[in-house]
């Protein structure tokens, strides 16, 4: 099977996008639900931690116009299965900064075992970028008091952390609302805790065929 080559260390993806498109479904407690129907308080299924509630979200509207002046904010397409079994289970389109946990057995010169972050966006041969039409396309990022991995069509991905890098590129508004759900952590976030994964960039995608 197809593996990932050619990974080098990475602090953050800040090129692009992040967030979900519009129709990605999210596991609750009583069933998928569509990213673009989430509120505060209401809680997801996360990778490690159980269920967790939804401490903030935020949407970005991103015009047709935006991304042909700027590509590398289209979403990023992968198709059923394009990671491994079941991920995704339906086709799932992402921004192209956003992280999505690989397992280690897709990843070259990485042990089996050791799952990474990497940007979709980098993800050669894995991901399509979607066709620019005269359609906008929104962004949904979802915050949690503390970095998590859930689901989204059965891709696991990463939730948004409010790191000072991102806040370079996110509205002001977000910021300013951030700063009001997490009234304990500094000005600039930089205490927000850390995601338990590695993360990786520049990933290319090579076929193998051992």
């Amino acid at each position: 099977m197809p593996t990932v080559k050619n990974i080098t260390k990475g602090n953050v993806a800040i090129a692009g996008a992040t967030g979900l498109c519009t129709g990605a479904n999210l596991r609750t407690p009583i069933g998928a639900r569509r990213v673009e129907f989430f509120r505060p308080g209401d809680l997801v299924v996360t990778r490690d931690n159980g269920l967790q509630p939804v401490r903030m979200i935020w949407s970005k509207t991103v015009t047709a116009a935006e991304m042909a002046a700027d590509p590398s904010l289209a979403p990023i397409t992968l198709a059923p299965r394009a990671i491994g079994p079941m991920m995704p289970q339906h086709k799932v389109s992402i921004g192209g900064a956003h992280r999505l946990l690989v397992p280690g057995w897709r990843l070259d010169d990485v042990e089996d075992t050791e799952n990474c972050l990497v940007p979709a966006r980098d993800l050669e041969g894995l991901g399509e970028k979607t066709e620019i039409g005269d359609q906008d396309v929104t962004y949904y990022n979802i915050v949690f008091e503390t970095p998590q991995v859930f689901c989204a069509n059965g891709l696991p991905i990463e939730s948004f952390s409010p790191r000072s890098e991102i806040l370079k590129i996110v509205p002001k508004k977000v910021c300013e609302d951030l700063r009001q759900t997490f009234p304990d952590l500094s000005p600039k976030l930089d205490d927000y805790p850390a995601p338990e994964y590695k993360m990786r960039e520049r990933v290319s995608y090579t076929p193998s065929y051992a």
